[in-house]
């Protein structure tokens, strides 16, 4: 009885601490210059589609995660496959925002978005 207790005891204790790390969420730092693009672009979504505090933290969050992946994607790639990458980032974006914003601000944020965060810009001759 007390070895059957005893591993019950220990099960817990483990299972507690698994369910306790998996709620810690894994923040990784931006650099200052993508931590800053996020913030004013959170502050003029915030203000365009009314969000909630909360709405915000998670916009910025995600706009930061993809404003870092842009920046590697303009690294790593040239031309029309560059643009490629830019587009699918930028659905995927897109993608995540639908799982902060309500479905009216979603529509709203995907009829502005083209204006405050352009896929490329193509400069003429």
């Amino acid at each position: 009885m007390k070895t059957m207790l005893r591993t019950l005891c220990i099960s817990v204790l483990i299972f507690a601490g698994v369910a306790a790390q998996a709620q810690i969420q894994y923040l990784e730092q931006k650099p200052a210059h993508i931590e800053k693009t996020a913030d004013s672009l959170t502050k003029i979504y915030s203000t365009k589609l009314g969000m909630t505090p909360k709405q915000d933290l998670l916009f910025k969050t995600n706009v930061a995660d993809y404003l870092l992946m842009r920046e590697q994607v303009a690294k790593a790639y040239t031309g029309n496959r560059k643009l490629d990458e830019l587009y699918k980032a930028s659905l995927e974006e897109s993608g995540a925002m639908s799982e902060v914003l309500t479905e009216y601000q979603f529509e709203l944020y995907e009829k502005i978005k083209p204006s405050i965060q352009p896929v490329a810009v193509v400069e003429k001759d």
